[in-house]
């Protein structure tokens, strides 16, 4: 409200819709606790970075989310698919 332009780099943009940000990156298939992806990826970090700066940019609309893919996060943290007997 005082002109400080924002961006908004959500793990839950369900959640986040409701604040109806100004401008919102959406890296899909991301973590809570890992909006710029796992520990120690300072490239895929940087990249996600870059990402949300570039929506000042862009015109945007309040609450819109951009969704982004990143193949570099992979399966990070899914669980381990655990063998069951048969």
């Amino acid at each position: 409200m005082r002109g400080i332009p924002t961006v908004l780099i959500t793990v839950s943009p369900e959640v986040s819709a409701q604040m109806r940000p100004p401008r919102a990156i959406y890296p899909n298939g991301f973590k809570i606790g890992n909006s710029l992806g796992k520990p120690g990826a300072r490239e895929l970090q940087k990249q996600i970075l870059q990402d949300a700066l570039t929506l000042f940019t862009e015109n945007t609309r309040p609450g819109e989310f951009v969704t982004k893919e990143y193949a570099e996060y992979g399966e990070y943290h899914e669980p381990p698919r655990v063998k069951t007997k048969v």
